[in-house]
């Protein structure tokens, strides 16, 4: 990040000179592995409170940040804050809408109390300071942003670290934050991670300058801890990320310090570390982060089933610290629970510190979630394609938006697969109560739906239905996108499990036209409807009235003690306007079915 000059300090688009502020709570804390007489946090401050005190932003910082965030400390100090591109006037977090907070966590060393504080006898803590736990931190938070006089927070957010404290907020007070962001967190550290953090540790206390943990202030295992923060920066980065970053120039001088380009970085960033950086804070803290778990013996699901807020949980695809998968664990025990919960995957080479970058999606989707749909997100709902919605009172001219608008009943909970830009499930949210989910893999769409405060699950909608019990909801809807997914049969299959009833409309393709071109032509048909040359990429599992009729005469599973039969079902002409009455498997350019799902009933004979 490039160091600002004075023209920076007058940027309208940056908080400007902020300070460091400090609160100290001079009653005793009871931690999870003991307790301190006081304590003090460090933190800073951006925007105003309202006056109902309620537009409070918590920001939480990564193992190794701190409550800089964001502006310059002065003019001869004017390095900004870690996440200076994301926090100030019009940004993602905007300063002029919000009040935003963030605070040293407990157990740091950047003002907070932590290892290097002295005790009363004039000596650091040390090791002896308190063993301490992610709930300790927020615990702490939590007094902090009373000190502060907030009476509920608009959000939680956090990366990392932040994330699992973020996390732990919406579980310790479900009713403080209205939303939350957790971006590239997990719920428990794998084995893999522990054993990352554990030899970084030893490398710390193998350092004969260790000392037991009793070094004197800015002396200390600095080898120990370089190589800890090497280790641990390794796990940051991805290898298509260091492959790009230093592939070019892999080996250097083979007569110089450093033979290979990653070595010379390697040191710079551990030298660059142990200057600021105190080494019995880095045990503490990484142990606490071993130490967090929300599965536990009783499963995540039942840990967040007091959570309320809105949650936004933020996975990168390149990060391997806290995988996608880890990060989508969360999001699927909210979804499981009927929460308010969205999950999206950014594409993006750096790895797990992908948060921290400049990243337009990444912007998009927190500036979204948090401030809501805008003029330039109307722009992008409004794009080219065979369906065109610029706003939720246009869903009912769709053919079978209309149809399903009519078919689903008040307060239902639906699960729309490949739901595009959540316009039919924000309707149905705002007319008819409707508890909704919606599954794309596209993840322009899906930042729309977060836009639109619709719940969204980017993820592969076969693996997607398996994290639900059966009939977890009222209705299951596929609006044209049967015909774009491998084996359509199996998901409809499973979808007809996990929900009550099923609506699916497509395109027919026996329809006459289709037949006629094939006939004459002799080649596929290519429209507004059929956009996609058959040597493109693009699934198209075309299928007509008539076998779709065939396959639900066999929707029947012994197994799991169900059969389903066709309900309702709709028929519309080749404009799509008009109701086809007769021959549909000819004349019908549009079906749309009811699938209802009934329970078969065994009866023992004596």
């Amino acid at each position: 990040m490039s160091q600002p000059n004075s023209d920076y300090l007058n940027c309208s688009h940056d908080v400007g000179l902020v300070k460091e502020k400090f609160f100290t709570y001079d009653q005793p804390f009871e931690m999870e592995g003991g307790f301190l007489d006081e304590f003090t946090l460090a933190y800073e401050t951006y925007g105003e409170l309202n006056q109902s005190a309620d537009n409070a932003i918590l920001i939480c910082h990564a193992l190794t940040g701190d409550h800089h965030v964001a502006g310059v400390y002065s003019e001869n100090d004017a390095k900004p804050g870690w996440w200076n591109h994301v926090v100030g006037p019009n940004k993602p977090i905007d300063t002029n809408k919000f009040f935003v907070i963030c605070s040293n966590c407990l157990g740091a060393c950047k003002g907070s109390t932590g290892p290097t504080t002295k005790k009363a006898s004039g000596q650091s803590f040390g090791t002896s300071f308190p063993d301490l736990s992610i709930n300790d931190m927020v615990r702490a938070q939590k007094i902090l942003v009373d000190h502060l006089g907030v009476s509920k927070l608009f959000a939680v957010v956090g990366g990392s670290m932040g994330g699992m404290q973020a996390l732990q907020w919406v579980v310790k007070y479900p009713k403080f934050s209205e939303k939350a962001i957790i971006i590239a967190a997990t719920a428990q550290h794998t084995v893999q991670t522990i054993a990352f953090n554990e030899a970084g540790r030893r490398s710390i206390m193998g350092d004969p300058c260790w000392k037991e943990g009793e070094y004197e202030c800015k002396e200390g295992p600095r080898n120990g801890l370089a190589v800890a923060r090497m280790m641990a920066h390794i796990t940051y980065l991805s290898d298509h990320g260091m492959e790009e970053k230093f592939g070019g120039e892999k080996r250097l001088d083979p007569g110089k310090e450093f033979e290979f380009s990653v070595q010379r970085y390697l040191d710079y960033q551990g030298e660059k570390f142990i200057d600021r950086f105190d080494a019995n804070s880095y045990l503490k803290l990484t142990e606490a982060l071993d130490r967090f778990d929300l599965v536990g013996e009783s499963g995540l699901e039942e840990n967040l089933s007091k959570v309320e807020a809105q949650t936004l949980v933020i996975a990168f695809s390149s990060d391997w610290l806290y995988t996608p998968e880890q990060n989508k664990k969360i999001a699927s025990a909210l979804h499981a629970l009927g929460k308010p919960a969205s999950y999206i995957q950014i594409e993006d080479m750096h790895g797990h510190d992908s948060f921290l970058i400049d990243s337009p999606p990444f912007l998009r989707a927190v500036r979204l979630f948090l401030q809501g749909t805008d003029q330039e997100e109307e722009k992008r709902s409004n794009i080219d394609g065979f369906r065109k919605l610029k706003n939720r009172y246009e869903v009912k001219k769709e053919a079978d938006f209309r149809v399903i608008d009519n078919w689903v009943e008040s307060k239902s909970r639906v699960l729309d697969l490949g739901c595009g830009r959540g316009l039919l499930l924000e309707h149905l949210r705002e007319s008819k109560e409707v508890t909704g989910l919606g599954f794309d893999l596209d993840l322009e769409k899906a930042i729309s739906c977060v836009a639109r405060g619709v719940s969204v699950n980017q993820e592969d909608i076969r693996k997607g239905l398996q994290n639900f019990d059966d009939d977890s909801f009222d209705w299951v809807i596929f609006s044209r996108m049967v015909e774009e997914l491998p084996e359509p049969g199996e998901v409809l299959k499973e979808a007809i499990r996990v929900g009550k009833k099923v609506a699916v409309s497509f395109v027919n393709h026996g329809y006459w036209r289709n037949r006629l071109n094939f006939i004459f032509q002799g080649k596929r048909v290519r429209n507004e409807v059929y956009p996609h040359q058959w040597e493109s990429s693009h699934l198209s599992n075309h299928f007509s009235v008539g076998e779709f009729e065939e396959f639900c005469q066999n929707l029947t599973d012994d197994k799991l003690g169900y059969s389903a039969r066709v309900g309702r079902k709709l028929f519309h002409r080749g404009d799509w306007t008009g109701v086809c009455k007769w021959l549909p498997n000819l004349r019908a350019g549009l079906a749309i079915y009811e699938i209802i799902k009934e329970k078969k009933t065994y009866f023992i004979c004596s």
